[in-house]
């Protein structure tokens, strides 16, 4: 009757499976999450600047489509006006996007 579980059938476990922590690995692993954290802080300051300068061309765009509106379209050409709203549009789905996508590991 041969053995339900023969040693040969098994493959080799390798040595870097399960390996004993040494401080070496352990201030690799410290810099390597330290790097992460401050590449993620990085973008996220980047993804915030990039929104107040978004936010602040949609509030000049949105006071200049609101001040040619007040004026009954005495200067300004209807296409001027729509293509504001769609400019305005773009960038309040841009920002909007950014504020629900935070960088993160």
């Amino acid at each position: 009757m041969p053995a339900l579980h023969d040693g040969d059938a098994w493959p080799p476990i390798s040595p870097l499976i399960n390996r004993k922590p040494d401080a070496n690995r352990l201030l690799e692993d410290s810099m390597k999450l330290q790097d992460n954290q401050k590449r993620v802080s990085q973008l996220n300051a980047l993804r915030q600047k990039q929104m107040a300068h978004d936010t602040a061309r949609l509030l000049a765009l949105a006071c200049e489509l609101k001040a040619e509106a007040e004026k009954g379209r005495g200067t300004g050409t209807r296409a001027d006006a729509l293509s504001k709203a769609e400019e305005i549009e773009k960038l309040a789905r841009g920002v909007r996007e950014r504020m629900t996508g935070v960088v993160v590991n």
